[in-house]
């Protein structure tokens, strides 16, 4: 067949067999045009894959880190993705964020599989944020991901199940089975989410809590030794529910943790346990310069809560150590705790809203 049709396109005019091989090189591009564009699709379907059930009652859990299995990040895609960071940063205004730009140089970036960006793209296709809204493109975006073994893409597919995304009919049941892979995959947000809800001391389904604290404590900490914030928060409450020295010193640490993290929660938490002591509280005494310095902080965060600072303990130590002397100047405090002038490192969720 191959010879006959190379015999026959010899026999044509040159002009004809010019345009013969013009018209194969146009649809060679075409249709690797259409199944990179489409490479989604021709994928399997990982939105719908078939997992095991959520088990809150697991006798184990071992704590892997979403850094160890996620692809490794291109310098320079990583380049684009702080730009598109920078462009979207929570300190400023709505009106002033450039999803458009960020949008492209994430789109660039996710080309060369860095997975913070490809989460983030997905989620500005979900919001309709410097892209036209498509939930089906969030869709396919978010299996890619999985596909490259991201857990923060698995963690965000189960919350599309949960919140029913495109067409997704709402699922809880397949919500947590995405969530408990997500988790055991690494995924810190995963870990945080399913830990907090397994500290109860009854279950309740209904209510999304269940009882296997010795689990859910596993989780919380193997989050917040990947820099969770929020498992920081949920640690230092659960510690310090429990009324004792020992708890509320373990909660005064968790809660500065937190803070280092970047979640406000944490700052507002220190604010007021200086604020009004030891009676209600876990710090140790009231101590108002501390009181002030927190309150800095948890405004801070409530204005960007990318900011990260990892000098913490040296401007705002936990006592028994004294406060160092601070100006006054609260960019002078901020800037002292910081480490870098970066962004966060961490993806944006996906989640709609």
């Amino acid at each position: 067949m191959k010879r006959k049709f190379l015999y026959s396109l010899s026999h044509k005019p040159k002009y004809v067999r010019f345009g013969l091989l013009l018209f194969a090189a146009v649809l060679l591009v075409i249709v690797t045009q259409f199944f990179y564009e489409n490479r989604h699709i021709t994928s399997s379907k990982l939105r719908y894959t078939s997992l095991p059930l959520f088990q809150p009652h697991r006798a184990a859990f071992i704590c892997i880190q979403q850094a160890a299995v996620v692809p490794p990040i291109d310098p320079e895609a990583d380049r684009w993705f702080e730009q598109g960071m920078a462009l979207t940063s929570e300190d400023k205004y709505e009106e002033d964020k450039d999803y458009k730009t960020a949008a492209v140089l994430w789109a660039k970036a996710a080309q060369r599989k860095h997975w913070k960006a490809q989460n983030n793209l997905a989620g500005l296709y979900l919001r309709g944020k410097g892209v036209p809204q498509d939930s089906e493109k969030a869709l396919q975006l978010t299996e890619e991901a999985m596909a490259w073994g991201v857990p923060q893409a698995w963690d965000n597919m189960g919350s599309y199940h949960m919140q029913g995304v495109g067409g997704l009919k709402p699922d809880a049941t397949a919500a947590y089975a995405f969530w408990q892979k997500a988790a055991d995959m690494g995924g810190s947000s995963a870990q945080t989410r399913l830990g907090a809800q397994l500290l109860a001391i009854y279950d309740s389904p209904k209510d999304g809590f269940w009882a296997n604290k010795k689990i859910g404590l596993k989780m919380l900490e193997c989050a917040l030794a990947q820099g969770d914030g929020n498992a920081a928060y949920k640690l230092g409450l659960e510690y310090e529910l429990q009324k004792t020295s020992e708890g509320n010193s373990r909660a005064l640490a968790y809660y500065q943790a937190g803070v280092k993290y970047g979640n406000e929660k944490c700052a507002d938490t220190l604010d007021i346990a200086f604020a009004g002591g030891p009676l209600d509280h876990p710090a140790p005494f009231v101590d108002h310069d501390r009181e002030r310095r927190y309150q800095v902080f948890g405004k801070a965060l409530g204005d960007n809560p990318d900011l990260r600072f990892p000098n913490l303990d040296k401007v705002l130590p936990l006592p028994p150590e004294k406060l160092p002397y601070w100006d006054g100047d609260e960019n002078h405090l901020l800037d002292a705790a910081k480490e870098t002038q970066s962004v966060s490192p961490k993806p944006a969720s996906g989640l709609a809203g």
